[in-house]
């Protein structure tokens, strides 16, 4: 496997596909209305990448196979703290015929390496509460658990 800068035609290509993904997401962890959702979401990454993949301290990269073939993508943000350089990994996919193969660890295995070489000293993400899979999968590469946030419904619907 190998990590490459993402094209322009790839980016065209992820970003509605990012954005549909990230509403949905937000409506099933309850932050977010379905008639709201595409719209926050739309205007959250026009935020975060207003010049696409030439945002400044924004990576977004491809994995590939030893064929070219494409495995997924990860999205990075670098910044500079008090304790040095730190990365926010705002998405990751392996794509769907590719998942549960060890893609994803070997995939984020990748990226510590590359970071490591821009000398970030740690890395962070979110993942929403319900994907147990992802969780597990970060927690088996080290990542720690750092917050909670916690929600109840005080209506019937649910």
């Amino acid at each position: 496997m190998r990590i490459e800068q993402m094209s322009q035609a790839t980016y065209e290509t992820y970003l509605p596909v990012a954005i549909e993904e990230y509403a949905a997401e937000k409506c099933r962890a309850g932050t977010w209305s379905e008639n709201e959702s595409l719209e926050k979401a739309t205007q959250e990454f026009a935020t975060l990448l207003p010049e696409g993949l030439k945002t400044k301290d924004h990576y977004l990269f491809t994995f590939r196979d030893e064929t070219g073939n494409d495995l997924g993508m990860v999205w990075v943000h670098v910044t500079e703290e008090s304790r040095g350089r730190c990365a926010f990994i705002f998405d990751v996919k392996i794509t769907s015929e590719k998942q549960n193969q060890g893609y994803g660890k070997e995939a984020l295995r990748l990226l510590e390496v590359m970071l490591k070489r821009m000398n970030v000293k740690k890395i962070s993400l979110h993942v929403f509460a319900h994907n147990e899979r992802a969780i597990h999968v970060y927690e088996s590469l080290g990542y720690e658990k750092t917050d909670y946030h916690m929600s109840k419904r005080l209506d019937d619907s649910h």
